[in-house]
């Protein structure tokens, strides 16, 4: 497993956390950190995973812009 490391737009809450490190684990991501700068709103991702892209489209898919 490779290293990820994601900056995520749109998270401003516990609950954005919470529904990225859920989708995370569902994928079988290890090692899930989380950071969220609720007046920046956005989150820094770091976790262990070999599909980068897999990652990125799932957290696309519940409106969060990544980069």
């Amino acid at each position: 497993m490779g290293k990820i490391k994601l900056n995520v737009t749109g998270m401003h809450c516990r609950s954005c956390k919470m529904l990225i490190e859920d989708i995370l684990a569902d994928l079988g991501a290890k090692n899930i950190e989380i950071e969220v700068d609720e007046k920046k709103k956005l989150g820094r991702i770091s976790c262990d995973f070999d599909d980068q892209k897999k990652i990125v489209q799932a957290i696309k898919n519940e409106g969060y812009g990544v980069s």
